[in-house]
C-alpha cells in the first residue's frame, strides 16, 4: 500500500515539473521598471510630453510615441501585424519646392523640344526641295559626256528615287560611245550632289529610254552608300504605286512618253506626270481632253483604292518649258475636277 502511495505521489511531481516547463516555453519575459525622475533635454531645452521616462535596470527608458513626437516623426500601431511604425513626416515647404522644381525640369524639356523643332525647320528651310534639287540636278547635268538627260526626282528625305531620261531614238550613237563606267559615274555625281542636301536618304532608281519606254542599268545605294548595279525592290505604298504607274502608263498612249512622280501620305496624294513636250508635240496636240481627262481620272483611282480616304491632285508636267500642261483634283467623297492648258 505505501508503494502504491509513493508511485503515485511521484506521478504526481513529475506532472507538476512537466506542466511548469510547458508553460514556462509560452511565458514572455516580464521586465518590471519604475517612474524615472530623469528630465529630458532636446537642444538645451527641457521637453515636458506628460509622460516620464522609466527606469529599468538602472537605465532610463522613453515610450516609441514621446520619441517620435521629440524627432517628429509619424506612428502608428497595425494591430494586424503586431508593428509600430515609425515614417517620416513631410515638410510642406519641401513639398511646394519639388513640386516648382519638377515644373520647372517640364518646361525646360517643352523648350528643348521646341528648339530642337525649331532647328529641325531650320535645316529643311535651308535644304532644297526635291524638286528645286532636280532642277538644280538638269542644270549641272543635263549634257553630261555629250548626251542629253532629264533627271526626274521623287520622294523625302528617307528615299530619293531617281530616273534618268534618255532618247536613244536621238542619242544612240553618242551613248554608245561611253562605256559602262562613264554611265555609273554620272549616276554617282547625281548621287553626290543628292547627299548634300539628303545626307541619310536611299538613292536607287535607273536610266529610261523614252523612245522605247525601256528601262536600263537599274541601281541603288546600300546601308554604306554604295553603289550597287543592279535591281532593288520598294518598300513604301508610294514607291510601289510610283512604280506601277511607270511601268503601266508611261506609254499609255502610243508615242507619247510619261514619267511619274508621287508624293504624300495617307491623306493627300499628288501625282506628276512628266513629259518632253518637243518630242512629243504632234502626238500631244492631237490628244483629245477627253482621252486625257479620262487618263487622270484613272490614275486618280488607281490611288484611291490603295489610299481610301485622300484627297489627289495630278499635273502633266512639260520638262522642256517647265509648264503644267494639264490638271485635276479629286476629292474623299469622289469629285473629279479637271482642266487643260491651251
Amino acid at each position: 500500500m505505501k508503494k502504491i502511495r509513493l508511485a503515485v505521489t511521484w506521478i504526481i511531481v513529475l506532472l507538476s515539473c512537466l506542466l511548469v516547463f510547458t508553460f514556462a516555453e509560452d511565458m514572455k519575459r516580464v521586465v518590471r521598471g519604475t517612474e524615472s525622475d530623469a528630465r529630458i533635454i532636446y537642444n538645451g531645452k527641457e521637453a515636458v510630453f506628460g509622460l516620464k521616462p522609466v527606469l529599468i535596470e538602472g537605465s532610463n527608458y522613453l515610450s516609441v510615441r514621446v520619441v517620435s513626437t521629440l524627432f517628429d516623426k509619424n506612428i502608428y500601431w497595425d494591430a494586424s501585424k503586431n508593428e509600430v511604425i515609425i515614417t517620416d513626416k513631410t515638410d510642406p515647404q519641401s513639398e511646394y519646392l519639388n513640386s516648382e522644381l519638377a515644373l520647372k525640369d517640364k518646361s525646360i524639356q517643352e523648350l528643348e523640344a521646341k528648339i530642337k523643332k525649331l532647328e529641325s525647320k531650320m535645316v529643311n528651310a535651308k535644304r532644297l526641295s526635291v524638286e528645286e534639287l532636280q532642277e538644280k540636278i538638269n542644270n549641272e547635268f543635263g549634257g553630261y559626256e555629250g548626251v542629253s538627260y532629264r533627271v526626274i526626282l521623287s520622294g523625302n528625305e528617307d528615299e530619293i528615287r531617281t530616273i534618268f531620261e534618255i532618247d536613244l531614238e536621238k542619242e544612240k550613237s553618242s551613248w554608245n560611245r561611253l562605256s559602262a563606267k562613264e554611265r555609273y559615274e554620272l549616276i554617282e555625281e547625281v548621287a553626290e550632289v543628292i547627299m548634300e542636301e539628303y545626307a541619310s536618304a536611299k538613292i536607287k532608281g535607273y536610266y529610261k529610254d523614252i523612245s522605247e519606254s525601256s528601262k536600263l542599268l537599274p541601281f541603288h545605294y546600300n546601308w554604306k552608300d554604295e553603289l550597287v548595279k543592279g535591281h532593288y525592290k520598294n518598300y513604301s505604298t508610294i514607291s510601289i504605286m510610283e512604280e506601277e504607274f511607270n511601268n503601266e502608263y508611261d506609254d499609255y498612249f502610243r508615242g507619247i512618253h510619261f514619267t511619274f512622280a508621287l508624293k504624300g501620305n495617307e491623306s493627300i496624294m499628288e501625282y506628276k506626270a512628266y513629259i518632253q513636250k518637243d518630242k512629243f508635240d504632234t502626238e500631244w496636240s492631237s490628244l483629245s481632253d477627253s482621252s486625257l481627262k479620262n487618263f487622270m481620272r484613272k490614275l486618280c483611282n488607281d490611288l484611291t483604292k490603295e489610299f481610301k480616304e485622300c484627297y489627289i491632285y495630278g499635273y502633266v508636267y512639260d520638262t522642256d518649258n517647265d509648264e503644267e500642261l494639264a490638271f485635276c483634283e479629286q476629292t474623299v467623297e469622289g469629285d473629279f475636277v479637271f482642266g487643260r492648258e491651251d
